[in-house]
Formats: structure tokens, C-alpha cells, sequence
């Protein structure tokens, strides 16, 4: 299972994130938070729109792979575009997203907010 929690900056993701990991940990399970913030500290990237999209499709990669060996992981980032969380829907198996509102952006960051399907 692999949970996407994505908000503005400043919205409480990593917070979230890390409540909902010990949650699952006390039901005896492995948990992988990937935030997008730590993430970057060992891969740096740039903050173009594509390096962005690159970052969360790297991190769903990782997510993927842990989940395969029954490693429930979380993501929190950003992850301002619909088509970027579709992304990672698409390649991972057992997907849920938590949207946090609030938090600001970027100066000329746009976020689309989740559609009606949830993405």
C-alpha cells in the first residue's frame, strides 16, 4: 500500500505522515515515509516544473519497490499537478491519497486541487 499525502507547503504533510506511519507500525507493520523535503538531501534535483515531476516519479518508483516486498509507504510532497499524482497511481499497485488544504506556494506555483475522482 502506498499512501500519497500532498498539500501546499506548510500544510502538515510531514506531520501527517508521520502519525499515520506510527499508526500503522503499531499494527505491527514496516512502514518507509518518503518525504519529499528528505528525499531531496540525497537526490537533489532543480525546481522546474520537469525536475519536480521527475522527483515525485522517482519517489513513486521507491514506493513501488517497497511495496512489493510488503512495505507500506508514504509519500509527502507537494505533488502540484493532477498529472503527477496520477503518475504516481499509476505505478504503484494499492494507491490512497490524503489531500492536507491549506499551506501557501511557491511565487507562480500553481496546484490543482484534487478533481472529482480524488487525483
Amino acid at each position: 500500500m502506498v499512501y500519497l499525502i500532498t498539500g501546499r507547503k506548510g500544510a502538515g504533510k510531514t506531520t501527517r505522515a508521520r502519525i499515520l506511519a506510527h499508526k500503522i507500525r503499531q499494527e505491527n507493520k514496516q512502514v518507509l515515509i518518503l518525504d519529499g523535503d528528505d528525499v531531496r538531501q540525497y537526490f537533489p534535483t532543480g525546481f522546474t516544473d520537469e525536475d519536480r515531476r521527475n522527483h515525485i516519479l522517482h519517489m513513486a518508483k521507491i514506493a513501488a519497490l517497497a511495496e512489493a516486498q510488503g512495505i507500506v509507504t508514504i509519500i509527502a510532497c507537494v505533488s502540484p499537478m493532477r498529472e503527477w499524482r496520477r503518475m504516481v497511481k499509476d505505478t504503484v499497485i494499492d494507491y490512497r491519497q490524503i489531500y492536507i488544504p491549506g499551506g501557501t506556494l511557491w511565487k507562480s506555483t500553481i496546484y490543482e486541487e484534487p478533481g472529482p475522482d480524488g487525483i
